[in-house]
């Protein structure tokens, strides 16, 4: 079976990648940029080209059985250069647009826990949850309106299904990501405070599981929530200084001094035209985000199982480690 991947480069589709590889399908990934060495060891016909272009996007699927649409722009300071609604809304519509005229039979589309309402955080989070108001922030928003599109075209000749992954967490982060960022300041002591919050985390590789599990498994027109544990962010600190054997403790500040600091933040990034240390997102995500999502009926139709944070963690300090990203 051929398989359509696009957003290859994130640390999601580098993981699907390589869990398709073990799975032994044919893959066809569309990127911008060649990703250097990174897939060397796979077979991976690349397709050059963007979401708003429709003739890569017809050669990416093009012969293909199912596309996994990974690609997606995450921010956390809400859509400034209006890249949030460009890729997660508009770009999912011209995919699926593509999809449907190339005649792939199944898509799977990559939501987020985002696309719903997070609140009240300490009750139940699954499928039948509310999604996230109008109001909601940029990204949020983006979400949500993709996957109502995506699901829009679920059809008799065309399956659509949509994961929704919680913060992912692994290794094969190339880039990095946000998360993998946050373990290497950690390990390299460029973090001396953590504001009070969490996240639940899950490890990539077993979302990557899932999601490849849902080529052949999962029921047209469903969503299908991807979580692991809601773990604090002191957690996570202690748990790489363990396993890095270096005594990393930041000091933890409560939420409330974040918001006090937030205007220095924002004034320090502007000064330094660096990206600013934290945000009023961020802020309400580790503070506001639910801490008790279930992946249940991931789990019965999806065979979808998540590891404990203890190993995601190890693997993934030894990963960037073996990698050369720790220095």
């Amino acid at each position: 079976m051929k398989v359509a991947v696009t957003g290859a480069t994130g640390h999601l589709g580098a993981a699907l990648i390589r869990e398709l590889n073990n799975r032994n399908y044919t893959i066809r990934a569309l990127v911008r940029d060649h990703p250097q060495d990174w897939f060397d060891d796979i077979p991976i016909d690349f397709i050059n080209g963007d979401l708003d272009n429709r003739k890569a996007l017809h050669e990416l699927m093009m012969s293909c059985d199912c596309l996994m649409h990974a690609a997606g722009y995450i921010s956390l300071r809400g859509d400034v250069d209006g890249l949030v609604h460009k890729t997660n809304v508009e770009g999912v519509k011209t995919v699926m647009e593509v999809a449907k005229a190339s005649g792939i039979k199944r898509v799977i589309h990559i939501s987020s826990i985002h696309a719903y309402r997070q609140k009240p955080i300490f009750d139940l989070l699954d499928e039948h949850r509310q999604k996230a108001p109008i109001n909601s922030f940029a990204y949020d928003n983006s979400k949500r309106e993709g996957e109502e599109i995506a699901l829009s075209f679920a059809s008799d000749t065309m399956d659509v299904l949509v994961m929704n992954p919680t913060s992912f967490i692994g290794p094969f982060d190339y880039k990095p990501s946000r998360t993998g960022t946050l373990i290497i300041d950690l390990y390299r002591g460029k973090l001396p405070f953590l504001i009070k919050g969490g996240f639940d985390f899950c490890d990539v590789r077993d979302i990557a599981n899932a999601v490849v599990n849902s080529v052949s498994m999962g029921k047209n027109g469903e969503s299908y929530l991807l979580s692991g544990k809601w773990n604090s962010l002191s957690y996570i600190a202690d748990l790489i200084s363990k396993v890095s054997g270096k005594k990393i403790k930041p000091l933890i500040l409560p939420t409330y001094i974040g918001w006090l600091g937030l205007p220095f933040i924002y004034f320090y990034g502007w000064i330094t035209k660096d990206e600013p240390m934290y945000t009023n997102e961020a802020l309400i995500a580790i503070s506001d985000g639910n801490r008790n999502i279930s992946s249940s009926k991931a789990k019965r139709e999806l065979n979808f199982n998540a590891r404990p944070i203890e190993e995601t963690i190890r693997d993934t300090y030894e990963w960037f480690l073996k990698n050369g990203y720790l220095g």
